[in-house]
């Protein structure tokens, strides 16, 4: 996981609850106070996971509606930070063909060849006539975040999108399987 997802997530804390939520939940997940999260480099999925749930005990939300604020807050910072992405696609589809390889240019910053194969690893899509099939698959289960931002995109498209997770790593099945149609 790069360091952006954990800058963004502090975001999210601060924004909520001001920086001193930031700091506590730093401490609940066992992070130093003074820790920098860089966006060339990959962090520990254990650490995130830590840091996810700190966030969750701290503003005193589940795990699902951590996932829908962050989708917010990343939606919107990706609109800001990467207008290009939005203008090159068409509609939501061209964008959700085109996310595993903005996903996977995160890597390329990354140094380690294992953890820029992990970040690799995580999306593998499949294209179908009126649907796509996305195969998630992470250890910090965060296909209701790829689930809502799909939403949001679908929205920002102005399309409505029907999303199924066939199959969910949180259900102990092996992998993700989340099927995207449109009307």
């Amino acid at each position: 996981m790069v360091g952006l997802i954990h800058k963004l997530l502090f975001d999210l804390v601060e924004l909520a609850d001001g920086t001193e939520a930031v700091a506590e939940v730093k401490r609940r997940a066992g992070v130093p106070k003074d820790k920098e999260f860089r966006m060339d480099e990959a962090y520990d999925d254990q650490e995130w996971q830590r840091l996810l749930a700190a966030a969750c005990e701290v503003l005193n939300v589940t795990h699902e509606q951590a996932e829908e604020a962050y989708a917010d807050l990343f939606f919107k910072d990706a609109l800001r930070r990467w207008p290009m992405w939005f203008q090159m696609s068409r509609n939501a589809r061209e964008f959700l063909e085109r996310q595993p390889r903005i996903h996977n240019g995160f890597a390329t910053g990354v140094q380690d060849p294992e953890a820029r194969q992990s970040i690799n690893d995580k999306f593998k899509l499949e294209k179908h006539d009126g649907k796509l099939v996305m195969h998630y698959r992470s250890p910090n289960q965060l296909c209701g975040l790829y689930k809502a931002l799909a939403h949001r995109i679908s929205n920002h498209y102005g399309e409505k999108a029907s999303i199924e997770e066939t199959r969910c790593l949180k259900q102990g099945d092996p992998e993700c399987e989340i099927h995207i149609s449109w009307a």
